[in-house]
């Protein structure tokens, strides 16, 4: 029997050694230190509160102390910066999957928020450290998800959620951070043996922007998402049938353009675009 045969635990790439934080300024700050100095993948940090947190476009975070779970996580992948993008779109599948198991189904919107509804459940941040040849050295993996905070401040109580809200009960944050790192590993795993299409496909099953008229960041015209390619990027076409290919930006809802002879009305909306409602996902 091989030594990850005979303990699982061994084999996994991601729920390794564990820094359990109580008030921290961002979980991802304090993870870029253990990464600088050699921590090994699979390196997780928790913590109970944040005061910098921070998600995506370095939008502030806001947290109930205690309430939530805050956590980063150091993956090493052997692959070329660009092979990486996906990996925060991967992550929403995982932890989708393991919110499931909580009794919620989480919509995700692109690339990685996830949704109940049109409220928002949990945010991912990747942040990844490149050398001179454009080879990954380290991804910070950061996760903010609302767990048990039962109310919010006002600027976002409309558009935030906690799977105490959903379901009415309060969860056990540890069995849940341990069955959200089980999923981060399986996904993690599945990605480094054979790449995006299987998280793709699933990505695809959870999507609420698929099938939207969206705007994204700057862009003028409204589109409508097809797809995402193998590397996460959303394939959409503009009124004009023109195709559109987006690396980021936050999607919003929008009204599809009006053609001659058309009375064309938008489709379900995709949830607005939330400033970062609740926990700082681990940052």
């Amino acid at each position: 029997m091989s030594p990850a045969a005979a303990n699982p635990a061994a084999a996994r790439l991601v729920g390794g050694p564990r820094h359990a934080l109580g008030e921290v300024a961002s979980t991802q700050d304090e993870l870029a230190r253990l990464a600088a100095a050699g921590a090994p993948e699979g390196t997780v940090v928790t913590a109970l509160h944040q005061t910098g947190g921070r998600g995506r476009r370095g939008r502030a975070w806001l947290d109930a102390p205690g309430d939530n779970l805050l956590f980063s996580i150091l993956l090493r992948p052997a692959l070329p910066a660009a092979s990486t993008s996906a990996l925060s779109l991967v992550a929403a599948v995982a932890v989708s999957e393991a919110v499931a198991a909580a009794g919620v189904a989480a919509g995700i919107r692109w690339p990685n928020d996830l949704l109940v509804g049109d409220r928002k459940l949990c945010g991912i941040l990747a942040e990844a450290a490149a050398d001179g040849a454009g080879r990954v050295e380290s991804v910070r993996l950061g996760i903010g998800l609302n767990v048990n905070q039962a109310e919010f401040p006002p600027p976002i109580r409309a558009l935030a959620t906690s799977l105490r809200l959903v379901t009415g009960r309060a969860q056990d944050r540890e069995r849940l951070l341990g069955e959200v790192l089980a999923a981060l590993d399986r996904r993690y795993g599945e990605f480094l043996a054979v790449g995006f299409a299987p998280a793709r496909a699933e990505w695809r099953q959870r999507s609420v922007t698929l099938g939207r008229w969206i705007r994204v960041g700057g862009l003028c015209d409204p589109v409508l998402v097809e797809d995402v390619d193998e590397v996460g990027a959303l394939l959409a076409r503009d009124g004009a049938g023109r195709a559109v290919r987006l690396t980021s930006g936050e999607p919003a809802d929008a009204v599809p353009p009006a053609r001659a002879g058309e009375g064309l009305s938008a489709p379900a909306a995709a949830g607005p675009d939330v400033p970062h409602a609740g926990p700082a996902p681990g940052r």
